[in-house]
């Protein structure tokens, strides 16, 4: 009673507060993604976990309050982050696609915002379908011919669905997370599949809830283009976003031969940061990498302040 009494106002009272979630490019490890979440720090009870109350919000009407403002925080956030090439996505409701001038508010914000519009993208979350909802087919073909990005949310669990894909113009996959925790052949079988149909439609490909290193190596092996969770980085405040982003900065590596790429991925090595964790000679002792990608190599890592680790060691 006390949640529905106090969550209308909750934006304008300055209680809702974004964090955001890490999204790491699965080649390179580099952040490349934020998800922007929403969390509602209530005068008396505490921070109030979404669950509890964005439910709540779609059936008082109170979602499009608090939707409208995670648009404008996730724009704002996102053209402060354009010189670091990091994409910002905000959560959708159903509910709010129904509203007719949802879209022409979200192209005012990022107008407003000077963002471009290829740097903002929106996670469909759904409590119904959407493909019920008359107004929300056209709301998001008009989002995505401006250059959004629209995604797919918790795939696989839900309405989400083979049926939601072909009747809704979606950019982006996002792999439920029940599917990677479970972590078992079947589930990676299936996740395997989900990348397949992905990749025909031209989707790009995020994996969620990742925990572990294993569940980070498995993405990559079935061909995830992103990951998230927290083992990578938890839902935090801009603030210390911003700070852990520059603390993890992962730059990829400059342009290599095929023969390079596969020796250097071999023993872990896809990126620039993670180069300098190693020793001139022993990456010159593997086959496929010489004198010139030695040569990229040591400009690369001059580029970022880096270079080789010391000792000539080869590896074993």
């Amino acid at each position: 009673m006390s949640l529905a009494t106090d969550l209308p106002g909750a934006a304008g009272r300055g209680e809702l507060v974004p964090y955001y979630q890490p999204q790491i490019e699965v080649a390179s490890g580099r952040i490349i993604g934020a998800e922007a979440l929403c969390r509602w720090q209530h005068p008396e009870l505490g921070l109030v976990p979404p669950l509890d109350f964005i439910p709540l919000a779609e059936e008082l009407g109170t979602i499009h309050e608090i939707g409208d403002f995670m648009i404008e925080q996730g724009c704002a956030f996102a053209a402060s982050l354009v010189a670091d090439e990091i994409e910002v996505a905000v959560n959708v409701s159903a509910v709010q696609l129904a509203d007719p001038g949802f879209s022409a508010r979200v192209t005012e914000t990022y107008q407003r915002h000077n963002l471009r519009p290829e740097n903002l993208t929106l996670e469909v979350t759904e409590s119904r379908p959407v493909t019920d909802l008359p107004d929300a087919l056209a709301q998001l073909d008009r989002l995505r011919d401006l250059g959004i990005g629209i995604s797919i949310d918790d795939f696989g669990s839900g309405y989400s669905s083979l049926k939601q894909l072909d009747a809704l113009p979606f950019t982006e996959l996002k792999i439920d997370q029940s599917f990677i925790r479970e972590d078992t052949d079947e589930t990676w079988s299936r996740v395997a599949t989900f990348v397949a149909i992905a990749r025909y439609r031209g989707l790009r490909i995020v994996a969620e809830g990742i925990e572990n290193q294993e569940q980070l190596d498995r993405v990559r092996a079935v061909g995830c283009d992103r990951a998230q969770g927290y083992y990578l980085g938890m839902p935090m405040p801009r603030e210390e976003f911003e700070a852990f982003a520059k603390a993890n900065v992962r730059t990829p590596l400059p342009k290599l031969s095929a023969a390079a790429r596969r020796a250097l991925a071999a023993i872990g090595v896809r990126n620039v940061e993670e180069v300098s964790t190693w020793a001139r000679a022993e990456l010159g002792a593997l086959h496929g990498v010489g004198p010139s990608t030695l040569a990229a190599l040591t400009a690369a890592l001059t580029a970022v302040g880096l270079d080789f680790a010391a000792g000539n060691a080869a590896p074993s």
